[in-house]
């Protein structure tokens, strides 16, 4: 796959989507509308209400992250602030059941002092990405897990002797072995990319770029993830380190976006998850400097803070981030309540009885 030419995405244009004004480029948007309602349709049977359900790891009942969830509702993510506790990343099968594997099964000169278990995929076997620290160098690397093995997978961008310290990351999998990501250059910038992932030959593993150019004013990108029908979500940042969201397909265009809510503007955007119903997830800055989490659904913005969040930090996390969404509209992420870090799921219509607790 060839890498994306360095373009500038043009002057940028207002576009309304169900009453709500988006900042986009001059690229087509490819954000869903609402479809006109069918006229003498009959009201739907009221679907269950949605249950969230905090998920600590004894591990570290300080300090939990859930990352990714499929459809299946395995979900990935880690515990382990990275200082007082080692990141470990984990597969959790609700309600608590948390796999052992902090994916460290490298090749065998290749050691991990830290992990984080980012990405999950619907194969029957999932395939697992994220990223690992290099106990020699303290680099870190995006990792794929495939049937219990690990193997490193860098975007050659992003290694010496272009960058003197590589740190690198996959984010996302979908389930025809492409990847999302980021590489961070010598000033702290990330650069996103999607990669075709080469399993057997991780060396022709093909990556495409997704270079700050790509937006005008951008310094840096994150691609955060892909869908099946490869379609990326993630964000630029610009020159005040604000952040904006995009989503598309970076062989064609990428429309970039903030999120607006009761008509008021996010001072940052950063998408974090995506799926095939171009439903987007994420988390905002508001003009009073609070984080909170944001669902994009059927044309629309919707805040979402989980029950007990703090805007007060707890080991750098405030607010509330939305990390994940499968296509049955189920989310994880985490929140600050102000002293600990704590994961979340919220599953669209609820899988565990009370008397399961």
């Amino acid at each position: 796959m060839s890498r994306i030419p360095a373009r500038s995405t043009g002057t940028n244009q207002e576009l309304t989507v169900t009453g709500r004004r988006l900042l986009l480029s001059a690229a087509a948007l490819t954000l869903p509308a609402i479809a006109a309602a069918a006229v003498f349709e009959l009201e739907p049977p009221a679907a269950p209400a949605p249950a969230f359900i905090v998920l600590d790891n004894a591990a570290d009942p300080n300090f939990n992250q859930l990352l990714g969830i499929n459809d299946k509702r395995a979900i990935v993510g880690y515990y382990g602030d990275g200082t007082t506790v080692a990141n470990n990343g984990y597969v959790l099968v609700p309600k608590n059941h948390y796999a052992p594997d902090n994916f460290t099964n490298l090749a065998a000169a290749d050691k991990a002092s830290q992990t984080q278990a980012i990405g999950i995929n619907n194969k029957s076997v999932p395939d697992i990405v994220g990223f690992y620290t290099d106990m020699a160098t303290g680099f870190t690397h995006g990792f794929l897990d495939s049937n219990g093995t690990q193997m490193s997978l860098d975007d050659p961008a992003g290694l010496a002797p272009n960058v003197k310290s590589p740190a690198q990351n996959l984010l996302a999998i979908n389930d025809f072995d492409r990847a999302a990501g980021f590489w961070t250059d010598d000033d702290g910038h990330l650069h996103g990319f999607v990669v075709q992932i080469n399993a057997q030959m991780p060396a022709e593993s093909k990556f495409t770029e997704i270079p700050p150019t790509h937006f005008q004013g951008a310094v840096a990108t994150q691609a955060s993830a892909i869908t099946n029908q490869d379609k990326v979500c993630g964000f630029w940042t610009d020159a005040k380190g604000n952040n904006h969201g995009f989503f598309g397909n970076p062989a064609h265009r990428l429309a970039t976006f903030d999120v607006r809510i009761k008509g008021t503007t996010a001072v940052s955007t950063s998408p974090f998850g995506c799926n095939d119903a171009d439903e987007i997830v994420g988390a905002f800055t508001d003009t009073a400097g609070a984080v909170h989490g944001f669902i994009f659904r059927r044309g629309r913005f919707t805040q979402f803070d989980a029950t007990g969040s703090s805007q007060t930090a707890a080991f750098g996390v405030s607010g509330t981030f939305i990390n994940g969404v499968n296509e049955q509209g189920d989310i994880v992420g985490f929140f600050s309540d102000g002293t600990k870090v704590h994961g979340f799921v919220r599953l669209s219509a609820s899988i565990w009885d009370a008397d399961d607790e």
